[in-house]
């Protein structure tokens, strides 16, 4: 995955690699890697490395995102791969469904049990939409040949048909609304 993050032309290139080698091996392997599984198989001297920083993809959730006083949301409950924004998505509307949580709890609407179903909400969106979608998007990345994927995986002619298909795009776009709940409705009372 490369992304520009930078109007000068920083990008920012996470890739997968194999298993078990130190820092320094895996920093040593970058030029290769990058000539593999880059656009016009760039040299070392067509670019400079800014940062390298090697790291284990993960898929984990917490137990339980209350215990307690203690809350957790985003990257605290829970962490995936990066490939499709999935965490950082999950994490935006964790924060969202806790503030509705916390000032409903302050305005009087609603009592700390509603916590109770923010951190059971959240969860089962972790695992039944967040975790499934991501550990997918980390197969289809990793487990294909990428010159056939557009040609054989569903997900990318969807994709494909989508272009051309105006709601099959609108649909794409609210597909992640499933992840949003809205806490008020467990709200006691309702606004004066």
């Amino acid at each position: 995955m490369a992304a520009r993050i930078t109007a000068d032309g920083l990008y920012r290139i996470s890739y997968g690699d194999i298993p078990g080698l130190t820092k320094e091996e895996y920093i040593a392997r970058q030029p290769q890697r990058w000539e593999e599984i880059l656009p016009g198989n760039p040299k070392p001297d067509q670019y400079k490395i800014v940062n390298c920083n090697p790291y284990k993809l993960q898929q984990r959730c917490a137990p339980s995102f209350r215990v307690g006083r203690i809350v957790l949301a985003a990257d605290a409950a829970h962490v995936c791969n990066p490939f499709g924004g999935l965490g950082l998505t999950g994490g935006i509307v964790d924060v969202g469904n806790l503030f509705d949580s916390l000032m409903g709890i302050h305005k009087g609407l609603a009592d700390d049990s509603i916590l109770d179903k923010y951190a059971e909400v959240r969860k089962r969106m972790w695992e039944e939409v967040i975790d499934p979608m991501s550990r997918e998007n980390f197969r289809r990345l990793h487990n294909q040949d990428p010159d056939k994927a557009r040609d054989n995986d569903d997900f990318f002619q969807t994709l494909i048909k989508a272009e051309k298909d105006e709601e099959l795009a609108k649909g794409f776009a609210l597909g992640l609304n499933v992840l949003q709940h809205d806490m008020t409705q467990y709200y006691t009372t309702k606004d004066a």
